[in-house]
């Protein structure tokens, strides 16, 4: 038996799979973030915690702000271009995350 034979998920045109959404969660005052998003892709914010909190870009121009309710969940979409964006909660100081969009 070959081995890793079946493999039928693979794409035999070499093309990369559909963008899929992004989940970014927050949980204990504290934001979990995938390594990479794709530009344009959709990001799920999950909040675990018990109080609201946003996900707001740093940079002027509002590139992205959604307030996730108590236990709930919201979407934003990533930028367009790559880069490296920087966010903050507004409600809460501390809590900072980093957005690397390939």
């Amino acid at each position: 038996m070959a081995t890793g034979s079946p493999d039928s998920t693979a794409s035999a045109g070499g093309t990369s799979s559909p963008v899929e959404a992004v989940v970014i969660t927050v949980k204990d005052f504290a934001y979990q973030v995938p390594t990479t998003v794709a530009a344009g892709a959709t990001v799920m914010v999950t909040n675990t915690d018990r109080v609201a909190h946003t996900v707001t870009a740093d940079t002027s121009g509002s590139l992205f702000d959604v307030n996730i309710d108590a236990g709930g969940s919201a979407s934003f979409t990533a930028p367009t271009q790559p880069g490296t964006y920087e966010f903050h909660c507004v409600y809460h100081g501390n809590m900072h995350g980093t957005l690397v969009v390939s």
